[in-house]
């Protein structure tokens, strides 16, 4: 190979802000930020091999209260030197910056970047370091929103000045944290008297907090923080809130997880020294060539769900030379079992030193990394599948052929049912003769008006609805009273009194608001632009969709300035409205089998070429291709139905929902019912006096189908862009669940009665 011959620069030049603000980027959250002083408090005593009963870190939270300005603080009791300062932390960037010379496996290290990125980006008005180390001391600080540390008030004064007494002069720097010295004395007296200096870390003006510091939140994120583990366990840690000590003066502790029964001990898996890197295929080495000793892979369980209250716990934790390195959620590994949910652990692999970030969160993209994830996700999908077969109910033929046929029968009424209810829904024909009323919404003095447009731009000659709600004075949604549109130009868009519905006439700007007849409410004022378009481009401009589901067209409008825009409000127009309906927002919904066309317009310009709409026969158990398209299809988990795709029995656990939709069902459209949920579980169970030929068996069967159904009604309510309130989605859903049950009294009858399947 060619050698290549050339002068290197004398300097790298370097934007030291950008740079630097490029580094702090994942450290721009007290949630991160925090953890990151403590850890380097932690790491100051390792460094110094201090006794475990000088290892305190106080957390000092000061709201602000008797005229003192809001803080956070971080106290240890080891202390700094100036030459600490200005040889190790004051440098950005240097990977060095918090190891030992001997490279104590207890030092957590990174790169010297967090802890002062939390002081320079998450607070207001400043921060600094308060230290003192035998009979010096330092004060050394940062503005804030400025990179540029520097002695306060300057290097003559900040810098190695005298101090008789470490404690007077500890004393001295509690007076701003709200926090006394005989609160600390209380819990760490052994501490403070085996010490000869402390570090006090303080940020004043924390950013985000305007009247009080959610020292709750912020607790609960240090207890559960993977970077929290090693500092817990290696030191003592307290909190101090507004000069009180928190929990009694309990010192804080990693949240105990109850494992699963039988699985109280650690599964520990020894990483072979080789590995395939599953992009390249080649062999790559976990032991650096024999340099490094083999690595461990440790697996913990927890009898709970950690999918969602411990959720923050549920990683693997990447743990080298300098200790704690980064983590991986186990949703990220490629795991499929309901079990992995259990699942949590430690990786120690001394050769992954080197792939560690900034942020310490997943590790660099290299072939190492890559080999040991893959063999994380494998072992991990081994100890689920464990669980898994330990939990599985043996059904007989009998029984489960006939909760098949059930299953199967019911999955059919559902997409007869949603047919119909589409139909209905989107306004063209079925047998439930247009949309369901919705349910009435209270009376009440109107005391505010919300009003929002679909688009602020608008073609010409096009008809709008503006979204209007009605609240009363405690902000709860009432009926509407009899109310006005106003136009400002009524040149541009005038109202029809007769249908209260908007017209564009002519090119321009005009604003909208409505108001009550009485004049007691008025709405906040909207802007409608109506543009002159040139040419209006559907995309895509071809679709196939199956029979039950739809896709979103978008109108590209080209204005006579040139400029291409979307969300222009246009006029949809379908060929055929017994194969597909369009929304006026341009959302089409297949309904039978066939072929139509699209186009969009306002009374200038129409699209030239018209979108082509294919409707294909929607997908179930025997149609699998089609992923993620057509009415959903609903199993029964278990030893009830196999995966359409793998052809496997899937297994969900107790802790999982009644029905289940993970995301590579949700991609092909397939929901499970859970047979492991509780109440399942019971209402199978014929020991328990139920069975799959019970009547309660058979009442919850068709309940969870009610669940799907209603789901999908309303993620395809064509007018799925209104954003609603908590309130409103509940009265939705119940009005959906009202329609369904009425179908269901209708249809189902005999089948809930005498277990008669319907014939559809």
């Amino acid at each position: 190979m060619e050698k290549l011959v050339y002068t290197p620069d004398k300097d790298v030049k370097v934007h030291e802000e950008g740079a630097i603000r490029l580094l702090c980027r994942h450290f721009q959250s007290h949630e991160a930020g925090l953890p990151e002083w403590l850890k380097n408090s932690a790491d100051a005593y390792a460094r110094e091999d201090a006794p475990e009963t000088k290892r305190d870190i106080f957390v000092i939270f000061n709201n602000g209260r008797k005229g003192q300005p809001q803080s956070i603080s971080c106290l240890d009791f080891s202390g700094m030197t100036s030459s600490v300062i200005e040889d190790n932390f004051r440098i950005w960037a240097d990977p060095e910056a918090a190891l030992a010379k001997d490279r104590a496996i207890t030092v957590q290290g990174g790169h010297g970047n967090g802890g002062k990125c939390y002081m320079t980006h998450m607070f207001l008005d400043h921060s600094f370091i308060y230290t003192v180390k035998e009979d010096r001391g330092c004060l050394y600080g940062v503005t804030g929103g400025s990179i540029k540390f520097g002695y306060v008030p300057d290097r003559e004064q900040g810098r190695d000045f005298h101090v008789d007494n470490y404690i007077v002069e500890l004393d001295k720097a509690l007076k701003g944290t709200g926090c006394p010295l005989y609160v600390l004395q209380k819990v760490a007296s052994e501490a403070i008297r085996m010490s000869d200096g402390f570090t006090l870390l303080k940020g004043v003006g924390p950013k985000g907090y305007r009247n009080r510091i959610p020292t709750r939140h912020l607790i609960d994120s240090l207890q559960d923080h993977p970077q929290m583990i090693q500092t817990l366990e290696m030191c003592n840690v307290f909190i101090v809130i507004d000069g009180k000590l928190y929990n009694h003066g309990r010192k804080l502790c990693l949240p105990n997880i109850k494992p699963m029964e039988g699985e109280e001990k650690p599964l520990v898996i020894m990483i072979p020294e080789t590995l395939l890197d599953p992009l390249s295929e080649e062999e790559v080495s976990t032991t650096e060539d024999g340099k490094q000793p083999q690595g461990a892979l440790i697996l913990k369980t927890s009898q709970a769900s950690m999918r969602y209250k411990k959720k923050v716990r549920h990683n693997i934790i990447y743990k080298a030379r300098s200790g704690y390195i980064g983590y991986t959620p186990i949703p990220e590994f490629d795991v499929r079992s309901s079990y992995s949910a259990h699942i949590y652990g430690e990786c120690e692999c001394l050769a992954l030193e080197n792939f560690k970030q900034n942020d310490r969160a997943d590790l660099a993209n290299s072939p190492e990394t890559r080999a040991v994830r893959q063999f994380i996700s494998e072992q991990i999908q081994q100890y689920a599948e464990k669980f898994e077969a330990r939990d599985k109910r043996r059904y007989d033929k009998e029984e489960k052929n006939a909760i098949s046929q059930m299953n199967d029968a019911l999955d059919q009424w559902k997409n007869k049912f949603l047919d119909e209810m589409f139909r209905g829904m989107w306004g063209h024909g079925g047998d439930t003769g247009g949309p369901e009323p919705r349910p009435a919404l209270p009376s009440g003095k109107v005391d505010r008006i919300e009003l929002s447009l679909p688009s602020h731009k608008s073609g010409l000659g096009i008809s709008l609805r503006p979204r209007l709600k009605f609240y009363d004075a405690d902000n709860r949604r009432v009926r509407a009273v009899p109310f006005r549109w106003i136009s400002e130009d009524n040149n541009v868009a005038m109202v029809d009194e007769d249908l209260m519905i908007i017209n564009t006439f002519s090119y321009g700007k005009t604003t909208i608001h409505a108001e009550t007849l009485d004049g007691s409410a008025r709405s906040e004022t909207v802007p409608l632009e109506v543009v002159r378009i040139l040419d209006i481009t559907i995309v895509p401009s071809e679709v196939e969709l199956a029979a039950g589901s739809r896709q979103k067209l978008e109108a590209v409008c080209k204005l006579e300035n040139d400029e291409e825009v979307k969300n222009v409000l246009l006029e949809w127009l379908i060929d055929n409205r017994n194969v597909a309906a369009v929304s006026s927002f341009g959302t089409v919904f297949g309904f039978t089998p066939g072929e139509t066309s699209v186009i969009a317009a306002d009374d200038k310009c129409e699209s030239k070429d018209p979108a082509t709409i294919k409707v294909v026969l929607g997908s179930g158990k025997d149609r699998g291709d089609k992923r993620g398209k057509g009415f959903p299809t609903v199993l029964v988990s278990g030893e009830i139905d196999q995966d359409p795709d793998t052809h496997e029995y899937r297994h969900f656990s107790q802790e999982e929902p009644p029905v289940v939709q993970h995301a590579e069902d949700a991609q092909r459209n397939i929901w499970w019912i859970n047979s492991k949920a509780p109440m399942a579980e019971l209402y199978l169970d014929v020991n328990k006096g139920y069975g799959y030929q019970s009547q309660a068996w058979r009442m919850y069967h068709i309940e969870r189908y009610i669940d799907v159904i209603v789901q999908i009604a309303l993620v395809n309510d064509p007018e799925e862009r209104e954003s609603i309130s908590i309130n409103d989605w509940i009265m939705k859903w119940g009005a959906q669940v009202t329609n369904i049950q009425t179908a269901v009294r209708s249809d189902l009858f005999d089948f809930i009665a005498a277990g008669v399947l319907p014939e559809l």
